[in-house]
């Protein structure tokens, strides 16, 4: 694409003239042309200037349909509208032609994923870039924000001394144009969001991003939904360029989220883009990378809107640092963020894979810890989540201070269709917790899974008789008679089942208990599954903050860190059981009841309980 450049002559070459003519006349004082970059690289048209053009002004464009080249589009201004962005801001409009905007069938208007593409006066000046549609019906005008404003972006907008703004009057076809589309709905472009994964996973992903506790801006945009499916990030080897693709990413990797639209503009290694805001979050901490294009998807309905999309999205290059109205803005070579890895294993102990990836923004970190496993999941065992597994997981932390320590856990499940949200829910719920405690401030800087799938049906066990060693055999305990004094072994029965049905019966580990001497009338051996308070019955309430039955009430919650580190290292996992023997005593005139217990581990998933009751001889 050949786009016009202006060669600007500076102030200072025209001094330099001046001083050579001793006879001439002074010349006035030539002002610097307004740049986008401190270095002058790319000159810019200012808001006043914009706003001051005849209708019918024409300008061109740079934006991406297919691979990672941008294409040029032309147009001409429409008008604008004063603070429609702002105090002092105004939207410009534009109407727009090629790049798949005014042909196909239908046409695609102005489409999701263009956000950012750059628009460019005759002279190569940037004016802005495209951030609004008018409405979802293909319309081709877009509403552009302007570069000043971009450019402010990131800036501090607390210090001492801001900078005015000189208004100007519109032009007569501009104010009648204002005065057409005022009272109108801009929305702005939608940031096309994607999550890796592709749509084998792509429920499971948004069910785990609308779980994401807390209040924060990237909060509430994950709870909101909508992700797209994508592939994981891979090798891009062309560069980020004015026009083309960039994706950012609150995690990335095999856990990559977060959305796509267009590059505005580079000085340097700091790179504008979008023309409006990811989550409006202020300061910020997005991955960057560069996005290949498949194609862009015209809306026949225009109930959804047309988009661009993504075939595969690049390797981490920067991140943004600046999530801003009028843009975000990063930095390219700043790499962030802590790794998030799960290890797979068959049922053999055998290691069969690994998916990872990192965590850009903090506030996604419960997403990707939960997202991680739950992939790993669903996309090994080829179904939508049914199966057995057993997980391990340790989440590394920091304190502020620089104290470092720990949480690690082991669950294990059985499920026959959600099996991914239940490994989400475990360990993300654990980083959660971390993380939204008031406790300590809290930094997350590693999080490691092992998940061993031992089967791809739900496989369980429940608790359904007892027997006791006699004469050399096992027999069934129920109904069978033991002395005072003397011991007793036992063993539970376990009825399996698989995918909900029965599929028979085996036993589990063997327990000794000495009846006591003064015991009495019958004697009872209980056997039942462990429950506790679990950090899987935690909710996330309308205002988006964590609850947990049994650690959040006031008189039962932790008072310390530590005591907080201590309860979730307690989790006790679901294949754990105990087993009980009970019985009533009297000496003389005195009487009461004794009971001993043992803990057992069961061969998966325990549930239900069951009593056999013995008769005691004296």
């Amino acid at each position: 694409m050949n786009r016009p450049i202006l060669r600007w002559l500076s102030a200072a070459a025209l001094s330099g003239v001046a001083a050579t003519a001793l006879v001439a006349p002074a010349t006035p004082a030539v002002a610097a042309p307004a740049a986008f970059c401190s270095d002058g690289s790319q000159p810019m048209v200012t808001q006043d200037e914009a706003t001051a053009f005849a209708e019918g002004e024409p300008v061109t464009g740079l934006t991406v349909v297919k691979g990672t080249q941008p294409v040029e589009f032309t147009g001409e201004y429409v008008g604008h509208l004063e603070d429609a962005l702002g105090q002092g801001v105004d939207m410009l409009l534009f109407e727009l032609s090629g790049a798949g905007i005014d042909t196909g069938n239908p046409a695609a208007g102005i489409w999701s994923g263009m956000s950012g593409s750059p628009v460019y006066a005759q002279d190569g000046r940037l004016i802005g870039a495209v951030a609004y549609g008018l409405n979802a019906d293909n319309l081709p005008i877009a509403g552009v924000t302007p570069a000043d404003f971009m450019k402010k972006s990131g800036v501090d907008r607390l210090a001492p001394s801001r900078v005015s703004i000189t208004r100007s009057s519109l032009a007569g076809a501009s104010r009648a144009t204002e005065k057409r589309l005022a009272g109108e709905t801009l929305p702005l472009l939608k940031t096309r969001k994607v999550v890796a994964g592709g749509t084998k996973t792509n429920a499971l992903a948004n069910r785990t991003l609308a779980r994401v506790p807390g209040s924060s801006a990237a909060a509430r945009s994950a709870r909101a939904g909508g992700f797209a499916s994508v592939a994981s990030p891979s090798r891009i080897a062309e560069p980020l360029v004015p026009g083309g693709n960039i994706a950012v990413g609150y995690s990335t990797g095999d856990l990559f989220s977060g959305g796509v639209g267009t590059v505005t503009a580079i000085c340097g290694n700091t790179v504008w883009a979008f023309g409006h805001p990811m989550d409006f979050a202020g300061e910020t901490s997005l991955s960057i990378h560069n996005a290949d294009t498949a194609l862009i998807v015209p809306s026949s309905t225009g109930l959804v809107g047309s988009y661009k999309q993504v075939s595969r999205v690049g390797q981490q290059i920067g991140t943004i640092t600046h999530d801003g109205y009028a843009a975000i803005r990063g930095e390219l070579g700043v790499i962030k963020g802590f790794p998030v890895t799960t290890h797979v294993y068959n049922p053999s102990g055998q290691r069969i894979g690994t998916y990872g990836g990192t965590v850009v923004n903090p506030d996604l970190a419960a997403f990707a810890a939960g997202y991680a496993p739950a992939y790993a999941a669903v996309d090994t065992l080829d179904n939508l989540g049914i199966g057995t597994a057993r997980h391990v997981w340790r989440i590394d932390y920091r304190l502020r201070g620089g104290r470092t320590g720990s949480v690690a856990n082991v669950q294990v499940y059985a499920d026959r269709g959600e099996l991914g949200d239940q490994l989400a829910g475990s360990v993300g719920s654990d980083v959660a917790t971390l993380l939204g405690t008031d406790l300590a401030d809290v930094t997350i800087t590693r999080i490691t899974s092992h998940l061993t799938l031992r089967s791809a049906k739900a496989v369980d066990y429940r608790f359904a008789g007892a027997q006791r060693w006699v004469g050399g055999k096992w027999v069934k305990a129920h109904g069978s008679s033991v002395k005072a004094g003397r011991g007793v072994t036992v063993r539970p029965v376990y009825r399996e089942y698989v995918n909900g049905r029965p599929q028979g019966t085996r036993t589990g580990p063997a327990k000794k208990f000495v009846i006591g001497k003064n015991a009495k009338g019958r004697a009872k051996i209980a056997y039942s599954a462990l429950a506790q308070p679990s950090m899987d019955d935690c909710e996330i309430d309308e205002d988006g903050e964590i609850w947990c039955p049994g650690f959040d009430d006031e008189e039962d919650g932790p008072s310390s860190f530590s005591e907080l580190v201590a309860q979730l290292d307690a989790l006790i996992p679901a294949d754990r059981g105990v087993v009980a023997a009970g019985w009533a005593w009297k000496v003389g005139k005195s009487k009461g009841a004794s009971e001993r217990r043992g803990g057992l581990v069961g061969p998966g998933v325990l549930s239900g309980t069951y009593t056999a009751t013995l008769k005691v001889r004296r």
